[in-house]
Formats: structure tokens, C-alpha cells, sequence
């Protein structure tokens, strides 16, 4: 993933001005680096998309909805606005909650999922620039001290959300939906929007720890298909 340099950080892609990026998971354990993420909120790949999430956090906090479901932010660390790939999974788990983790959407965070697929990802050999990460339920779900777990009323919720974000993607050629309500909320996008209907797709294996670490066959399915990927970023 990118060119190693010390063991410790990876540059996103060639040239990249912010790198170097993390080359070890869990890196959003240290606030470090989630506040100097912060001060990239607005760099051009990324400044569409996370203008996109304020205004749908400020839609939310008109409505009837818990004070904790907010959007995370895209990650300045991914290819924001020019990538090739996204891999959209289910709804942000706690540690990509603002209020319990990073605020971001990432691989970085300190979870099982995000562990999983950053060992994914750079055993896949994918860059950084390559790929955003994202949800098909992009607000955080929280339930009480815990996360709630996702609904197909929330699915349903959130697909016309997801469509508008979509088409700020200026080069994306490939949807990798982890998780069957990832793939259930992508299916019924393609059945009323011709313009998902365009963009290739592939179902996958959630990547996360109870199904991957209990799964080796999961597992193997999912880097498959991420390396399969990664020939459309070369």
C-alpha cells in the first residue's frame, strides 16, 4: 500500500503532499493523528464530500434524532473525490463516531472492521489514493451505551443520501459493497437509478472481526476480490 518507509507510515500515493499516512492499524488510537486529519477536512479531494456531511449533519439536527447521529467525515487519508474504488460497508461502528472514536469514516480507526480491512488493503496493495471508505447508512446509530444495530428501515432511510454523494465522485469505476445490508441498500439503488446502474459492483464478506477471524474462507473471498481491484488502479 503505497511506499513503506520506516515501518511506521505509508504514503497515500505518489507525491502526496500529507503523506506519510499510517503503515500500522488502530493509528486513530493516538489523537495525533485523528487532529492533524482534522486540519485537512478541506483539502480539494476531500472538501466536496465533507461540505456534503456538514449539511446533512445540519438537516439532522433539525429533526428528531439523537444528538450522537452524526455523519462522520470522509477520510483526507483516502482518495476523497478522485478515487477509483469505494468500499461501502454497513452503518460507522463507535469508533468512527465523533463522540466515541475518531470522527472519521476510515481504516484507521480502533476497531476490529477497520483493522481487518487495512490488513486487507495493503496486503491487496492497494494506495491509498485509490479507495474511499464509506457506509450505505452514513449517520452513527447509537442506542443508549451502545450501538444500535442496523435496520432495514435505516437502509431505506439512507439510500437517496447516498446517491446524492455518489455522483461528487469524479472517477469511480467499482463499488465494493461489504455486508448484506450494504448490498441490499446498493441493489436498491440500481433498481431505481440508472446512473448506479452504470457503475460496476461487486458483493463481498463484511470485514469484521467476528466474521473474518471465525471465517478463513470469508476472508479469503474478500482479499480475492480487493486484489482484483487493485488491477484497476495500475
Amino acid at each position: 500500500m503505497g511506499n513503506q518507509t520506516d515501518g511506521r507510515t505509508d504514503m497515500s500515493c505518489s507525491g502526496d503532499e500529507h503523506g506519510p499516512w499510517p503503515a500500522e492499524p488502530r493509528a486513530h488510537r493516538n489523537q495525533t493523528q485523528i487532529h492533524r486529519k482534522l486540519a485537512l477536512l478541506d483539502e480539494p479531494h476531500v472538501k466536496s464530500l465533507n461540505d456534503w456531511v456538514r449539511e446533512l449533519n445540519r438537516a439532522r439536527s433539525g429533526r428528531a434524532v439523537p444528538g450522537e447521529s452524526l455523519v462522520p467525515w470522509f477520510d483526507p487519508s483516502g482518495g476523497g473525490i478522485a478515487a477509483k474504488i469505494l468500499f461501502l460497508l454497513e452503518a460507522p461502528g463507535s469508533r468512527a463516531s465523533a463522540s466515541r472514536g475518531s470522527g472519521f469514516v476510515s481504516i484507521d480507526n480502533n476497531d476490529g472492521t477497520a483493522a481487518n480491512c487495512f490488513a486487507l488493503v495493503r496486503e491487496a496493495g492497494l494506495s491509498r489514493c485509490c479507495f474511499a471508505s464509506w457506509n450505505i447508512v452514513p449517520w452513527y446509530l447509537p442506542d443508549g451505551s451502545r450501538t444500535q444495530v442496523t435496520r432495514l428501515a435505516d437502509v431505506l432511510e439512507a439510500t437517496q443520501d447516498l446517491e446524492t454523494v455518489l455522483a461528487k465522485f469524479e472517477h469511480l469505476n467499482l463499488v465494493i459493497a461489504m455486508g448484506t445490508h450494504a448490498k441490499t441498500g446498493w441493489e436498491l439503488l440500481r433498481a431505481r437509478s440508472s446512473a448506479i446502474r452504470s457503475l460496476t459492483w461487486q458483493a463481498a464478506p463484511h470485514p469484521s472481526a467476528t466474521n473474518l477471524n471465525t471465517r478463513p474462507e470469508q476472508r479469503a473471498e474478500l482479499l480475492r476480490i480487493m486484489n482484483e481491484a487493485a488491477r484497476t488502479c495500475q
